[in-house]
């Protein structure tokens, strides 16, 4: 390998990364970003709907007030697992859900890695960043390894995985509590899954979620960017520098036979109640926080959070909720009463779903899809809002990547901008 002209530490990062695609992972004022602006570009960030919805801003002529808070935040722990943490949102609002971390050793110790199970290129892309931490070097230029081979980093796959594919990777126990970053590679089932690997409502690792899936909101990095994305995690130069995430919200649901407690599901997304392979309606008693709210008489009913709005909930005519907002939605599904319209409810109500004792038939209940099971007569579920969020690592401040995720992928900007007339003079 040819020796670059500039030597320096500064000078090997940036030829190591020339060409990669880069994105916006930090932003600090006056960081050390500025020095390495021109050595390698990965200040700002450049893909396609970025440039067409630049294009799209130029043509309105409002400019938008709001000014992104950049001031210095007290970071707190034991919220999240080997980070702490700082809010971006107003102190006085007491809004913990939008914020920025902070690895407390300076960059993660042990990583697990979730694949998209079958599929070749998700095997293909484990192996690549799996053997770029351990500092090999095989799949990466010599000056990364070097860089790199100081962390020791430990990585974990699944036990399946491990036997399966990659032995040379240690396999990640359900109770395993070393782990302080997650990354996964897939689409929103992947997310989903990875997080029903924690089984213990106990302080979460953090989540990067790379795109190999097809349509998806919890996955806001594209695979491509993995390599570029990683190293603004574990790279010397940005050690300590604070990493965008939102803490979004899981439900822990407890499953009730007979008024005995049989088993504990967290979600991610749902909690779906419905009538199986029943033919007729299911007719469940929803309760909230003790309160009788209504007789459900639909196919099923949907309990689901914020992160869940866009997935089943949404199908089913239930509102999209950004991922920071503190509620729960109870959304029927077809429900026989047209005035049953899809409610939002605070986070910390309690709901519970009962299925009476002279019910028609059984029911079905799934958790985020999975742990498919029957619901007895005079069984009952008991939802409320774990302790514990699962941190999601975004690409930009607040909220941003949630909203670019619908307008892009349900394509709103460019149906309502694209049409003549919009440049701030009504037509006439």
């Amino acid at each position: 390998m040819s020796t670059p002209a500039d030597a320096t530490p500064w000078g090997l990062i940036a030829e190591a990364l020339r060409g990669f695609s880069h994105t916006v992972l930090f932003r600090r004022v006056g960081c050390s970003l500025k020095r390495f602006q021109g050595a390698a570009q990965v200040v700002s960030a450049s893909s396609d709907f970025q440039r067409e919805y630049q294009k799209l801003l130029a043509g309105i002529s409002y400019t938008s007030k709001f000014k992104l808070s950049t001031a210095a935040d007290e970071f707190e722990s034991d919220l999240v697992k080997g980070c702490k943490v700082g809010w971006a949102d107003n102190s006085g609002l007491k809004l913990r859900r939008r914020c920025r971390l902070v690895w407390e050793n300076g960059h993660p110790q042990s990583v697990l890695i979730v694949k998209k199970p079958g599929d070749l290129a998700a095997s293909h892309k484990l192996k690549e960043i799996a053997t770029w931490f351990v500092g090999s070097g095989r799949r990466l230029c010599e000056v990364v390894a070097d860089l790199l081979r100081h962390h020791n980093l430990r990585v974990l796959v699944e036990r399946p995985v491990h036997q399966t594919e990659f032995s040379e990777f240690d396999a990640f126990s359900p109770y395993e509590t070393d782990v302080d970053l997650c990354i996964t590679l897939g689409g929103d089932g992947t997310v989903l899954h990875l997080a029903s690997l924690f089984v213990e409502d106990l302080p979460l690792p953090p989540v990067i979620s790379f795109a190999m899936g097809t349509l998806g909101f919890l996955t806001p990095f594209n695979a491509s960017m993995a390599r570029t994305v990683l190293s603004r995690l574990l790279w010397p130069p940005w050690e300590g520098e604070a990493i965008f995430a939102t803490l979004r919200s899981r439900k822990q649901c407890q499953v009730h036979w007979g008024g005995q407690l049989q088993r504990v599901h967290h979600v991610l997304n749902e909690t779906l109640v419905d009538r199986g392979a029943s033919p007729a309606m299911v007719v469940l008693e929803c309760f909230v926080d003790g309160r009788h709210l209504t007789t459900v008489q639909a196919d099923g009913l949907i309990i689901s959070t914020p992160s869940g709005s866009t997935a089943y909930s949404m199908s089913a005519g239930g509102p999209m909720v950004a991922p920071s907002v503190p509620c729960t939605l109870l959304t029927p599904v077809a429900p026989h009463s047209l005035s049953f319209r899809p409610l939002v409810v605070p986070e910390s109500s309690v709901i519970e779903v009962h299925l009476p004792q002279a019910s028609r038939s059984h029911a079905r209940a799934s958790f985020d899809g999975r742990h498919t099971m029957r619901m007895l007569r005079d069984s009952s579920i008991v939802c409320k809002t774990a302790n514990y969020a699962l941190p999601m690592i975004n690409m930009h401040p607040l909220d941003e990547d949630w909203y670019e995720g619908i307008t892009q992928k349900l394509k709103w900007t460019g149906s309502l901008r694209s049409q003549q007339g919009f440049r701030g003079s009504p037509q006439r």
